[in-house]
């Protein structure tokens, strides 16, 4: 027993000399040769923003269709409407001898209502449906693709129609048009694709707020959630002695895409050099914009006054910010919850030019331009993009790339794998303002906050 008090007496002994040596962190640190410390520096940098449309902007959408109109003393008229194509909702249709026509009408089930103020939400509107003269389809991909010659201007409504932001809706059409689509042959009525290509599809759209009325409203209806439905009355043929029956036979209202058209009277509000407040809207309409020459130069300015010309800079942290006031009347809810820069690409599925997040957004730990009512203001981390907008030469900014529109956003995490996508909101009529350039507020206008270090 006492040799075994002795041998932990002597490790516990050398315990307590180990816990009381001292470590010098200071070691080593005069061996790094000057030239190579990295000092992190910080910087602000005021941002010159436009105000400009966002079109032609990408609105084909297998998620939502949208119809309406919004009148507003800020942007003037902006109006909605969505076409889709028809197709059987099953082949095989069978109407016996002697079919009579006895209905038809379209039913859409709304997901959601916009307006800019909550007293028009419930608003009449009259609803017009107008036939097609052409598929929606991979060459009808922005929200101008589609004009008055695209369509049908006698609508096909049996009689008027208005509709009170309800979440369905249900138009009745002229029994012509139901005769038309019976007359479909047996290999078209099989075939939803030789179906859509014979009988194209159908528009939806809305009357407008009168000149000098202000107000309107923005209708969503989920895509694939329509339908036509015909009843007719038929001799059957599959046994003798049957007796007339009634019966209804249905069609899809969207077969692989809808699209969404809008147009926007606020086009004539563009500017290079805004005075004051950033009036920007949703979907397709004005947008702040970051011409690539101008932030280009901003930089350079920037370095310039730094004497950083030619050195190599590395940036750790890049972040957009755009402040703004809080209305008098506390009103944001037709301001968007995030807003992010959004670059153009060509893709090649479609052929076109389309917009997408500027691709930081995807990157860990960034802010992805969440409102921040605290602070008032909306900030946006690209690093990598303005890398680009340091390192490189003015003629190798690329003009899709690097010239930026300011956009809402939205975002999605997979149920079942549980990533979280981003993408531009392009149907939801937004509005808001944010400090321009030339604001006298005192949280200043549109700025870039940038930490980075000189390598030497």
């Amino acid at each position: 027993m006492q040799f075994r008090h002795t041998v932990v007496l002597a490790l516990a002994a050398i315990f307590m000399a180990v816990s009381c040596v001292s470590v010098d962190k200071t070691m080593g640190e005069n061996m790094v040769p000057g030239n190579q410390e990295l000092a992190v520096s910080m910087a602000e940098i005021e941002v010159p923003v436009q105000l400009k449309s966002s079109q032609p902007l990408q609105t084909l959408s297998t998620e939502e269709g949208t119809f309406g109109a919004i009148r507003t003393r800020e942007y003037g008229l902006v109006e909605f409407a969505t076409a889709a194509d028809i197709y059987p909702t099953v082949s095989g249709w069978d109407f016996g001898k002697d079919a009579v026509v006895k209905g038809i009408y379209l039913l859409a089930n709304i997901s959601a209502v916009y307006s800019t103020h909550d007293q028009q939400e419930g608003i009449p509107q009259q609803v017009f449906v107008h036939r097609t003269y052409r598929n929606i389809d991979s060459t009808t991909v922005y929200n101008n693709s589609f004009t008055s010659a695209d369509y049908d201007p006698t609508p096909l409504n049996s009689g008027e129609v208005v509709y009170f932001g309800t979440d369905s809706l249900k138009i009745h059409l002229n029994l012509d048009y139901a005769k038309e689509l019976l007359s479909a042959t047996k290999a078209e009525r099989d075939t939803a694709k030789l179906f859509a290509q014979r009988f194209k599809g159908l528009l939806i759209k809305s009357n407008t707020p009168d000149e000098g009325t202000y107000g309107g409203r923005e209708n969503l209806m989920n895509f694939g959630m329509g339908a036509l439905y015909i009843t007719i009355n038929f001799q059957p043929t599959w046994k003798e002695g049957l007796s007339r029956k009634d019966t209804i036979f249905s069609l899809n209202y969207g077969r692989d895409y809808c699209l969404n058209i809008s147009s926007y009277e606020s086009n004539k509000l563009q500017d290079t050099a805004p005075d004051g407040d950033l009036a920007f809207e949703g979907a397709a309409g004005l947008k702040p914009y970051i011409d690539k020459d101008d932030l280009k130069q901003a930089i350079e300015n920037w370095k310039a006054s730094q004497g950083l010309q030619n050195k190599e800079i590395l940036v750790a942290k890049a972040a957009l910010v755009f402040p703004f006031e809080i209305p008098e009347n506390l009103d944001m809810s037709t301001y968007p919850g995030n807003l992010y820069p959004c670059i153009r690409e060509f893709d090649t599925t479609f052929n076109a030019n389309l917009f997408f997040t500027a691709p930081d957004i995807n990157a860990d730990g960034m802010e992805l331009g969440t409102m921040n009512r605290s602070l008032c203001e909306y900030r946006m981390d690209i690093p990598s993009l303005i890398q680009d907008f340091i390192s490189k030469d003015a003629s190798e900014l690329d003009e899709l790339k690097h010239n930026i529109w300011i956009m809402p956003t939205k975002s999605e995490i997979d149920s079942y794998y549980g990533a979280e996508t981003h993408s531009i909101e392009n149907t939801t009529y937004f509005t808001g303002k944010l400090n321009g350039n030339n604001t006298k507020s005192e949280k200043g206008g549109p700025r870039l906050h940038l930490v980075y270090t000189v390598m030497q």
